[in-house]
């Protein structure tokens, strides 16, 4: 599975965008999975939907389709060792934590990652980023 999907992605798809739909549909040929982070991420953002039951049915018929990878003690590890590099680079590290939970778990597993929001990922060292 070579892309880890991220929280905005799943939103997209939730809300039915084409486009996601589309870039969805090109990579689950390669390997599609989300972190526990993206899932707790939409979870609990669901509600802001213009239509909260229909985006949750269609979050978890995704999370239910796709492998959903644990952020687990290897994960933490190289989320600190992220935050550290990203501190002594002076860059913003604490209202981007879950980014790098994200991060650090695609990166543990070797995979791309498939954003809309780049500028989250800003600078994080080895981190392979697909957009739509």
């Amino acid at each position: 599975m070579p892309y880890l999907v991220d929280s905005d992605i799943v939103i997209y798809y939730s809300n039915e965008a084409p486009e996601i739909e589309r870039m969805l549909d090109r990579l689950m040929d390669e390997g599609v999975a989300i972190s526990t982070v993206t899932l707790m991420e939409v979870l609990a953002g669901m509600s802001s939907s213009p239509r909260p039951l229909e985006a949750r049915t269609r979050i978890e018929e995704f999370a239910r389709a796709v492998p959903v990878v644990a952020f687990g003690e290897a994960e933490a590890r190289r989320c600190a060792m992220l935050r550290q590099v990203l501190q002594r680079q002076g860059m913003r590290v604490r209202s981007r934590l879950m980014d790098l939970m994200i991060a650090a778990t695609a990166l543990e597993h070797g995979l791309t990652l498939a954003t809309n929001n780049q500028s989250d990922f800003r600078g994080i060292p080895g981190l392979l980023i697909e957009t739509p």
